[in-house]
């Protein structure tokens, strides 16, 4: 019963948004009716394989969106790496300040709290230096709520009447290679150990089968259109464990760390669209500090480079996956010691 509820939900949010033609209806609406159900207190989950499936479908559809020229443009790659490690320490510290400060988090829940991405290792880290977990799962769940909620309005216009997920025209032949593609990649994509296997994998196939033209990727669009509404649906049930004691002291700082968050984000990507010569909104979300899956689905959504936005997320994960569990163990090590406890 709580996963179709989550379903009805969300799905009757999505549709409520593409009706009113919000943009990135099925995305959004989905997210912010699923958000209103939990404050509500109703029972909604969604299995993970319902999960994984959707990000896998989205995976390859987003892929075969990749064109030749922008790989190309990837050359400037390395430039853009550099404006990603900036990002990563402005955010991080403009946030952590602000929850410190203005929340009076403590310094390891403030830290935590305000990781970019890769949440399932910044959850793991946090449980095993001792940040109070709800306001971990408080601070990033807001800030990809919230940028789930506003990108679209402030850099993709309004909803168009169809979702572009397959050519012109497709036969049912198209639709089951794409679908046993999408699966054999994943299973790949576990066995090489790729981030963010169930999206990575299909993004990868979608993008060598588009590229290389030996297939159709072709998915009819009432399957594209729930595989967003699970990943807004998801994107909402990441608010599932913060306890209600204290919340709306909580939301208000994590709104307040997203702001200076935001602002670094925004200024960096500013920057350096102007040293890449890119589009603002299209470097903005690449180093806007939310998570992996959700970020490249927006820039599909919105008509930006998906090549660029999942190469600079992904590097974002390996670099936190290399650095981060180090990082946070000494600095919760060395907050222990000097008296500065979780309270």
């Amino acid at each position: 019963m709580p996963s179709l509820l989550a379903v009805l939900i969300g799905g009757g949010g999505a549709l409520l948004f593409h009706f009113l033609g919000m943009p990135a209806a099925f995305l959004t609406g989905s997210a912010t009716a699923v958000v209103i159900a939990l404050a509500l207190r109703v029972p909604v989950n969604l299995p993970g394989p319902v999960r994984a499936g959707a990000f896998s479908v989205l995976g390859t559809v987003m892929g075969a969106s990749i064109s030749a020229e922008a790989l190309r443009q990837l050359a400037t790659a390395p430039f853009a790496l550099i404006g990603l490690v900036l990002c990563i320490i402005g955010t991080t510290t403009a946030s952590a300040v602000v929850l410190a400060l203005v929340g009076r988090w403590d310094r390891l829940s403030a830290l935590c709290g305000s990781i970019p991405g890769n949440l399932p290792l910044v959850l793991a880290v946090s449980m095993q230096g001792g940040a109070r977990m709800d306001r971990v799962v408080m601070a990033q769940s807001t800030r990809l709520f919230i940028l789930v909620a506003l990108i679209p309005f402030a850099f993709g216009g309004s909803e168009s009447g169809a979702l572009s997920m397959g050519p012109a025209e497709f036969g049912v032949m198209d639709v089951l290679v794409t679908v046993a593609l999408t699966v054999a990649s994943v299973g790949v994509a576990y066995a090489a150990r790729i981030p963010a296997p169930t999206l990575m994998g299909p993004l990868i196939a979608g993008a060598t089968v588009s590229l290389t033209g030996v297939a159709t990727v072709a998915i009819p669009e009432w399957l594209a259109a729930f595989s967003l509404v699970m990943l807004g649906t998801s994107v909402a049930l990441r608010f599932r464990g913060v306890k209600r004691a204290g919340l709306i002291r909580m939301f208000l700082a994590s709104l307040a760390a997203f702001v200076a968050a935001g602002a670094v984000a925004l200024a960096l990507a500013a920057l350096f669209a102007l040293i890449l010569g890119r589009p603002m909104a299209s470097v903005f979300l690449a180093y806007a500090p939310g998570g992996l899956d959700t970020m490249i689905a927006l820039s599909f959504l919105l008509n930006f480079d998906v090549a660029f936005v999942a190469l600079i997320h992904t590097a974002r994960m390996i670099i936190l996956s290399l650095t981060l569990p180090a990082i946070v163990a000494l600095l919760a090590r060395r907050w222990r010691n000097s008296g500065s406890t979780c309270d």
